[in-house]
């Protein structure tokens, strides 16, 4: 879930990029500079291609540890992944941000933030895919920036958009078919219908945190804002599950099972979210965008692989056509905040 970046947000609730690393070069460096800015960014696109390998393999991950063979619970697996991020986002704050002052005025809004998109977001995604398949799962919440669009149309953030609408419809017109056009797959779980309304609603809890997390975001960097959201929100979510953690068998339930905790926790949680704010301050936010159309494609081909999942033709076409609506509904210069 990248790091993490840039201060300012634009209008639709997400980090304005920085200059790219050409553009800023380019103001104060002769052209004997651009060779190795055109090498930094080359590496910047190196690293972003293991972010939606890694975001991808986050559905698949839940799904082993959901299994009968292992037998975590929802509010397990959270309690174990919270106590993981403390240890390393505490680390980052600790070493990597200069500054980890926030004015006592924004305490009410970090709070907040900490209940929406800790204490009850991560509980509702963990929630829906359990109950869901890891491809319809990843799908529908790559649909967050469509929400973010209607949640700022509701509240006159920014005014009505004829295309980026037509990309909202087109977008529902591909989840439609994902959703329904499973047929009597045996590999689709008997829940999915309420899985997916599940993570809908996970869509749209993401895609507010992205709108009103704005102010905040003005005056902090993401990565001190996603850090302390996230220490505050385990107050909640490792009590929850705690006594659930305890009762899993972790000292001998194997070498598969740590590594999906591992991979969901700092690889998903810490590692993918400083890499993708990264590539948003060097490359842009519309670049850097460009990967997490990959994150459903990996999903579906892993847990076709692994998990045996089989999705029908239909809804291999609902894929292609929501990422489309997605596309169109998104501003130009938006980057999803990472799961």
């Amino acid at each position: 879930m990248s790091g993490l970046g840039t201060d300012a947000m634009n209008s639709a609730g997400q980090p304005n990029p920085m200059p790219s690393v050409g553009e800023e070069e380019s103001l104060v460096a002769p052209p004997a500079s651009e060779p190795a800015a055109t090498h930094s960014a080359a590496t910047t696109y190196l690293w972003l291609g293991t972010v939606p390998l890694i975001w991808g393999f986050n559905f698949i991950c839940l799904k082993i540890l959901y299994s009968d063979a292992v037998g975590f619970t929802v509010p397990a697996i959270l309690s174990a992944r919270y106590i993981i991020m403390v240890l390393a986002l505490g680390s980052i704050l600790l070493f990597w941000e200069k500054d980890r002052r926030i004015a006592r005025e924004d305490w009410k809004y970090l709070i907040t933030f900490a209940i929406v998109t800790v204490g009850i977001y991560q509980f509702v995604f963990a929630k829906a895919i359990e109950l869901t398949s890891a491809a319809e799962a990843s799908l529908l919440i790559s649909t967050a920036p469509i929400w973010v669009f209607l949640l700022s149309l509701v509240l006159r953030i920014e005014p009505f958009d004829k295309q980026r609408m037509f990309g909202v419809m087109v977008g529902f017109l591909g989840v439609a078919l994902v959703i329904f056009g499973s047929g009597a797959s045996a590999t689709v779980p008997a829940t999915h219908l309420v899985g997916d309304l599940v993570m809908i609603a996970a869509a749209i809890l993401w895609a507010s945190y992205a709108v009103f997390s704005r102010p905040l975001l003005a005056k902090y960097s993401p990565m001190k804002i996603v850090a302390y959201i996230h220490i505050l929100g385990s107050v909640i979510i490792i009590p929850i599950g705690f006594k659930q953690m305890l009762a899993m068998p972790l000292l001998t339930m194997g070498v598969v099972p740590w590594l999906c905790v591992l991979q969901y926790s700092l690889l998903a949680g810490v590692y993918a979210f400083i890499v993708w704010y990264r590539g948003v301050q060097s490359l842009g936010a519309s670049q850097t965008m460009l990967f997490q159309y990959f994150v459903p494609l990996v999903a579906v081909v892993a847990a076709y692989l692994i998990l045996k999942e089989q999705p029908t033709l239909l809804q291999v076409a609902g894929i292609a056509i929501t990422l489309a609506g997605v596309h169109l509904a998104r501003k130009r210069n938006a980057a999803p905040l990472p799961e």
